[in-house]
């Protein structure tokens, strides 16, 4: 293998490879999907960012994002979309373009980042959470109407809408491995926790919900593989989407907060839980936390 390189795009004849690696790293059928070279193009020279992940002169990772703004926050960095090929997964580097996002952010006066992600994809929270430090307020039920490629397919468009305080004390330590997501077992006699599961079979559905507002910190299950769930029972994968609108809807609008991803390994079968905290912003991102 050899070095990768991260810098900005030379020449627009670069972003046909930044569509190979959005086609491959979504699993999409063609390009339909795919933001166009004329559009990023545009957001480069507008203001926005485009930088890309190279190895042996082929690109292999990207990250795209432009200004937002809103009524909650002003002006922010909005991050489209963060790519890297298939075969290139597992080193790194999407982390690494997310620190250059950062880096470049900062540097353009942002001290704030934001992106949508599928909340029932566990590995994504575990990147998001884990290792960046985000924090989540917002839920909006199938956000991008139908999607065809291979990861959203037969399923709504479920998104949490991240908030990436890219200054804070929070993401400092924890992007610096100064702090760590709570395990289960630290959390588990501290939370309430509204979605009971069973395994049917070898995979793991939802049993019941019930939602409670008593407790300052909720515990809420959700899929340990939705990918897996979906190839193997799609009804039982769009019931846990079903529930857990109930749930997100529920608790983000009573003014909890989405804190971490918290993963458990049992007898073998891996699950996936958020930790959602009652909570105003500034004590969670100064990193003071009840669980410890």
């Amino acid at each position: 293998m050899g070095n990768i390189v991260y810098r900005d795009v030379r020449d627009a004849g670069e972003l046909w490879e930044v569509m190979d690696v959005m086609k491959d790293a979504w699993g999409m059928e063609d390009y339909t999907e795919a933001v166009p070279p004329h559009i990023m193009w545009a957001i480069m020279h507008n203001g926005g960012l485009l930088k890309v992940a190279e190895e042996d002169g082929r690109v292999v990772g990207f990250v795209l994002g432009f200004t937002g703004r809103d009524e909650r926050h002003g002006l922010y960095h909005y991050s489209h979309m963060v790519g890297v090929r298939r075969s290139h997964r597992g080193r790194g580097i999407a982390l690494r373009l997310k620190l250059e996002q950062r880096k470049w952010a900062i540097n353009n006066g942002y001290s704030l980042v934001i992106w949508t992600y599928d909340p029932h994809q566990g590995l994504n929270a575990r990147f998001n959470f884990g290792k960046l430090g985000v924090i989540n307020r917002e839920f909006y039920p199938n956000y991008y109407g139908e999607m065809r490629d291979s990861i959203n397919r037969g399923l709504p468009s479920d998104r949490f809408r991240v908030e990436w305080w890219i200054q804070s004390p929070r993401v400092e330590m924890r992007i610096g491995g100064r702090d760590r997501p709570p395990s289960f077992d630290e959390v588990k006699d501290l939370v309430y926790m509204p979605v009971t599961t069973r395994l049917k079979g070898s995979l793991r559905v939802v049993e019941d919900v019930k939602l409670a507002t008593r407790d300052e910190l909720v515990l809420v299950e959700f899929p340990g593989d939705i990918n897996l769930l979906r190839e193997n029972d799609l009804r039982e994968a769009l019931r846990w989407k079903l529930e857990l609108r109930k749930v997100f809807s529920y608790y983000i609008d009573r003014g909890y907060i989405v804190v971490e991803h918290i993963p458990l390994r049992e007898n073998g079968e891996r699950r996936n839980f958020y930790l959602l905290w009652r909570t105003g912003i500034n004590p969670l991102l100064r990193g003071d936390y009840p669980w410890r």
